[in-house]
């Protein structure tokens, strides 16, 4: 079920760190805007809702017609290879940007894995924007340095760490989004399932319960609830060599 929201718009967030900056931080970090640059934005956007787990946003190979910004909850990236099975490329969070294109389609679908609230934006009305707006068109080169950067990264995890260093790399980057993540009690609420975690690391899901339990052993991590994790971040990032 979606709907699309006339009324009052949500802040629009993008979530980026600036590559040219020295000491911006953890990540994420959010690039600035400026009330102009909202207020210009959000004329352009539909703002849409989506209430019900398992909503595709858009599907692999549609006409890609529009840019989406994620104002509120989790999506997911997937693509079906030529053989048939799922590989889950991304999880996007509030303040990402998605609907990457290909000769004119999408090259994902996109699921949404909780309700959430995206701004979608007609291309063609983005792109006579950026022509007379060269400071938000920095902006979103920003953001898409910042993705690259961050696939870059995914590509060095998968190539040469084994599944309970990719699961941990995965945990503690998902510890970087407040919503999910209580820094009082070190607790991470996932909203994925281990399916969806499986599909994105490149294993199967029996591989990750076995990842999770060798965590818990060596004491990095404390199973809560099935998606409620207890995470030791600084022994993680040891034990994942990003000390």
């Amino acid at each position: 079920m979606k709907s699309i929201i006339s009324g009052a718009r949500p802040q629009i967030r993008i979530r980026a760190a600036n590559p040219w900056l020295a000491g911006h931080g953890v990540e994420p970090d959010h690039i600035p805007l400026s009330p102009a640059d909202q207020s210009e934005l959000a004329r352009l956007a539909d703002v849409i809702t989506f209430e019900t787990k398992g909503s595709y946003i858009l599907t692999q190979g549609e006409p890609a017609r529009f840019l989406y910004l994620l104002s509120d909850g989790v999506l997911m990236a997937s693509r079906v290879l030529n053989h048939g099975d799922r590989q889950v490329v991304a999880f996007y969070w509030p303040g990402d940007l998605f609907g990457l294109a290909e000769a004119g389609s999408y090259v994902n679908s996109i699921e949404a894995i909780t309700a959430c609230t995206v701004l979608r934006f007609p291309v063609s009305a983005l792109e006579a924007f950026f022509l007379k707006n060269p400071a938000i068109q920095h902006r979103f080169l920003i953001k898409a340095i910042h993705d690259l950067r961050t696939t870059q990264r995914q590509l060095i995890v998968m190539g040469r760490f084994d599944i309970a260093r990719r699961l941990a790399v995965f945990l503690l980057d998902c510890s970087g989004h407040e919503s999910y993540f209580d820094s009082a009690t070190k607790i991470i609420t996932l909203p994925m399932s281990r399916y969806d975690i499986a599909d994105y690391l490149g294993t199967s899901a029996e591989s990750i319960t076995r990842a999770i339990a060798a965590l818990e052993q060596r004491g990095l991590v404390r199973r809560v609830t099935p998606r409620a994790i207890e995470l030791r971040p600084a022994d993680i990032k040891s034990f994942a060599d990003l000390a």
